[in-house]
């Protein structure tokens, strides 16, 4: 009788320790994994971190002397590589928010070059933006300037009506874009700023792609010891004075509107 006893107890012990173990090795598991993914994550994070890195190197590089896709220097470091192409564009593409200013060089084009400027993906006429669009140029000497408002089409209300703006149709756009106008602009442009007004819109500007309008830069970042890779992609356009200065006058000599 007591050899049976013994034997009972010694499986009851045995289930004990094998499920004993298996929670052991379940949390063994566990933790090991939670460090990995630990790890995991940090290593990603300093991959991105050095994308990062890459593309505020390429923002604070002076753009006036690409006229190529350009490759930066590796600007890596601790087992990380990291490529930066600068890429120009002559088509402006970007998203401008309400009363930002963007800016189009115009240098070299011929008088009356159409400039297509698309704009708002959205149908309803109130929800999109308004443009507003000035071309400096010289004028025998004198630097003068050309402003344009354009518009969505009726049934738009009140400070968007024909008198202040000129109307696009709905559907005018192309590749997505709602609304299209174009404007020919004078012998010897220098350049045109457009401006968003009553809401933030997409903007494609189509005409002047003789000129670098736009920057396309590509950071991406890999872990040469594994198999970690992040990329960031930011477009920037041609630098130009705030929003502000559209209200700014100042000439040292004689400045003229039409």
């Amino acid at each position: 009788m007591q050899k049976k006893h013994s034997g009972q107890i010694a499986i009851v012990i045995l289930l004990i320790m094998v499920v004993l173990l298996t929670v052991g090795l379940s949390l063994a598991s566990r933790t090991t994994q939670e460090v990995f993914l630990s790890q995991q994550e940090a290593e990603s994070t300093r991959v991105f971190n050095a994308a990062e890195s890459g593309v505020e190197n390429a923002l604070s590089q002076d753009f006036s002397g690409i006229s190529a896709e350009t490759e930066l220097v590796n600007t890596g470091a601790d087992d990380v590589s990291v490529t930066t192409i600068i890429t120009p564009q002559g088509v402006l593409e970007t998203q401008i928010t309400e009363g930002s200013t963007v800016h189009l060089d115009l240098a070299g084009l011929a008088a009356n070059a159409p400039i297509s400027i698309e704009w708002s993906k959205l149908s309803g006429c109130n929800l999109s933006a308004s443009i507003v669009a000035s071309i400096y140029y010289n004028s025998a000497g004198t630097i003068k300037v050309m402003h344009e408002a354009f518009g969505p089409a009726s049934p738009c209300a009140g400070s968007r009506n024909t008198d202040q703006f000129d109307q696009a149709a709905l559907g005018s756009g192309s590749g997505g874009y709602t609304y299209k106008k174009t404007v020919n602009i004078p012998a010897n442009s220098l350049y045109m700023r457009i401006k968003a007004v009553y809401n933030d819109t997409p903007l494609r500007v189509l005409g002047a792609e003789a000129s670098n309008q736009f920057f396309v830069i590509r950071a991406e970042a890999d872990n040469d010891l594994g198999d970690e890779n992040r990329a960031i992609e930011v477009g920037r356009s041609l630098s130009t004075g705030p929003s502000f200065m559209d209200y700014a006058v100042y000439s040292g000599g004689d400045l003229a509107q039409e």
